[in-house]
């Protein structure tokens, strides 16, 4: 009934050439981290199908293929991480989902809404995203009490939250420490995520289908939409304005988000 959620890559060769990538494959930490970096630099973050164009978000493998590599677009964490993990897989990597809870102030017990993926490499279990529309680290954190990887302006953290979960947290170009996320090391299948993709694409108490969020990093730093307004930040600094119009948004998308959408 699930099979399809379980299925490979239909064409890894297509997969790697959209994240910029030769077909040079090790499995290895720096290819690892060329992954994880080239993933979040040529696939956006964006929740277009549940706000604007009101579609259904499927998580079967060839769906995923279809959208995001066939016709270039981005996705969400269900959709991203199901596809980047299903590609290590195929490459040779031992990788497996993870359950996440965002840090969110005011929260004493955040719900668990994020899909990330643990890889083990050697002997070491490392922590990967691709699919967080927020700050996330461009490769491989190691899942170790205090360890710490740093790239280039922010260095992010993973340190033991209690017995069973762990907090992954960065300190920021401004020198400023904050808490993004914890997880939890057990492998989750990826049929357990379907309950929670039908919540958030559809749910009217999903903020996916309240707001608009686009996040994609860049070699200075990140572009992001959040509503109606559009961040750049480049070398710590952050540009700010309003999205003026349909014409202004979908140039955006083409131009800041590689987003090949028109009107």
């Amino acid at each position: 009934m699930y099979e399809n959620l379980y299925a490979p890559i239909p064409d890894v060769d297509a997969y790697l050439d959209r994240l910029q990538l030769g077909s040079s494959v090790r499995t290895d930490l720096d290819f690892l981290d060329s992954l994880v970096y080239f993933h979040q630099c040529s696939i956006p973050f964006e929740n277009l199908d549940s706000y604007v164009f009101h579609l259904p978000v499927s998580l079967e493998i060839q769906d995923i293929f279809k959208k995001i590599i066939i016709n270039r677009r981005g996705g969400y964490c269900f959709e991203l991480n199901a596809l980047f993990n299903q590609l290590l897989r195929d490459l040779g990597f031992h990788a497996y989902a993870c359950m996440c809870r965002i840090i969110e102030e005011g929260y004493v017990v955040p719900l668990v809404s994020h899909r990330a993926v643990l890889v083990e490499l050697g002997q070491k279990l490392y922590f990967c995203d691709v699919g967080f529309g927020g700050p996330t680290p461009p490769g491989a954190v190691p899942v170790e009490d205090g360890a710490s990887r740093s790239f280039g302006r922010e260095t992010y953290f993973i340190d033991r939250t209690d017995s069973y979960w762990w907090t992954l947290s960065r300190t920021r170009s401004s020198g400023a420490h904050e808490k993004i996320m914890q997880f939890y090391t057990m492998p989750q299948e990826n049929v357990d995520y379907l309950a929670l993709n039908e919540f958030y694409s559809n749910s009217p108490e999903s903020d996916f289908t309240q707001m608009l969020y686009l996040n994609i990093r860049t070699p200075s730093g990140c572009n992001s939409i959040v509503g109606d307004v559009f961040t750049r930040i480049s070398d710590g600094h952050a540009a700010q304005r309003n999205i003026q119009s349909e014409d202004d948004f979908y140039q955006i998308l083409k131009d800041d988000f590689k987003l090949p959408i028109s009107l």
